[in-house]
């Protein structure tokens, strides 16, 4: 219950925020550009594991929904991302990367790649993601992180062939 009046509170604090000016619809901003340097700084935090750093990012409030439906707060999130010695990361790259910033608040989609290995064996991940980052106390913090699976690559539709006409008799 708790978790769904978070959601519900999220959504209507979106909302309220979308429906204000957007400060550059043509070009990025410069607390655009600011959202965009603290989204790198946190995969850059998340492929060296730096908790100190993910700490400061993340707002105390934060709220994950992950790629499966599981939704955590911060507390679970770092726990998630704690380093282990079954778990390397290898890289934790993002790009496709859009911001638009608000009244307050910043909504930022791209796509996340990385490769860790997991008690010996290397696993892939790619999802899409939108964080969305407020203004608290006077720096951008992460108070929402959605991730969604990508769909594995379709195959090329293969052109089907219309039987030829046989000659009239």
């Amino acid at each position: 219950m708790k978790h769904l009046c978070l959601s519900a509170m999220l959504l209507l604090a979106f909302a309220v925020l979308i429906s204000g000016q957007e400060k550059s619809p043509s070009k990025t901003s410069k607390e655009g550009e600011q959202v965009i340097a603290l989204d790198r700084e946190w995969a850059n935090a998340m492929v060296r594991g730096d908790m100190a750093k993910l700490d400061r990012i993340f707002s105390d409030d934060l709220f994950v929904t992950s790629g499966n439906g599981t939704v955590r707060g911060k507390a679970g999130e770092l726990d998630d991302v704690r380093p282990s010695p079954d778990i390397k990361t290898y890289f934790f790259n993002t790009d496709e990367i859009r911001v638009r910033v608000y009244k307050g608040a910043a909504v930022l989609t791209g796509r996340a790649r990385w490769r860790i290995n997991y008690k010996g064996r290397d696993i892939d991940n790619e999802r899409r993601y939108m964080s969305v980052y407020a203004k608290e106390k006077g720096r951008w913090r992460m108070v929402a992180l959605q991730l969604t699976r990508t769909p594995p690559p379709q195959p090329p539709l293969q052109p089907t062939s219309t039987p030829t006409p046989s000659p009239s008799q």
